[in-house]
């Protein structure tokens, strides 16, 4: 059999072909493989850079913030009602005292009811604020003693006298109509925030209540402040 030889420079040239194919393709997979890092390389840049501004810029400037606003609100508001505590209580004067008080009773001109009259006696100007205590008290001496008058739900307001004026405030009760009721001639009265009572004579407003020892007493007293024609 006949063999063909392949000339000596048809050979070379086939093997110079190869070896340019096999560097083409190693130098392709050698760039493909730099677009890929390259291409990872972006995308995780990408997710630093999401995460640092959502959660580092954005919380920590949101924080700040509230944490700012809150403080600053907060610490106006304290300041707001410590200097609203001082102007009243430098333009209201001091609390009255039952020593300069000269306390005493009046017909209202209404049914059921009696105005208690609170007059300063002192040299300066003082305030009263809420419910004065009131206790009913017999014709047979301060051991006769009867209920404590009962608090409406009237609101109470600060009232400021000076010296020589007066406040009031009303008593309000029920009249016995069974004929077997206890009748109360003078009055026990404790200015709001005191401890220390004055007599108060009724007089010819003596008034007959319900002698029963029920929880629920028929008398009831509303807080000082109540005003009569241009009295205080």
């Amino acid at each position: 059999m006949r063999v063909k030889k392949m000339p000596a420079l048809a050979l070379i040239l086939a093997v110079a072909g190869l070896s340019l194919t096999a560097c083409g393709s190693s130098d392709g997979s050698s760039a493909s493989a730099k677009t890929s890092a390259s291409t990872a390389a972006s995308s995780s840049t990408g997710g630093k850079g999401s995460t640092s501004g959502s959660s580092s810029s954005g919380s920590s400037t949101g924080g700040k913030g509230s944490t700012s606003a809150s403080s600053s609100s907060g610490s106006t508001g304290g300041k707001g009602s410590a200097l609203t505590a001082q102007t009243q209580s430098s333009t209201s004067g001091s609390m009255c005292k039952t020593d300069h008080l000269a306390p005493s009773a009046t017909a209202t001109g209404t049914k059921n009811e009696i105005v208690v009259n609170l007059k300063n006696t002192g040299s300066s100007k003082c305030s009263m604020h809420g419910f004065p205590g009131v206790q009913l008290i017999g014709p047979d001496g301060l051991g006769d003693t009867g209920p404590d008058a009962a608090r409406t739900d009237v609101s109470a307001s600060t009232v400021t006298i000076g010296p020589g004026e007066e406040t009031r405030f009303l008593l309000h009760f029920i009249p016995d109509t069974s004929g077997s009721g206890k009748t109360y001639t003078r009055l026990s009265v404790t200015p709001p925030n005191e401890k220390v009572s004055e007599i108060v004579d009724l007089n010819d407003l003596a008034f007959t209540i319900s002698a029963s020892s029920g929880n629920a007493p028929d008398v009831y007293v509303d807080p000082v402040g109540y005003h009569v024609g241009s009295g205080k």
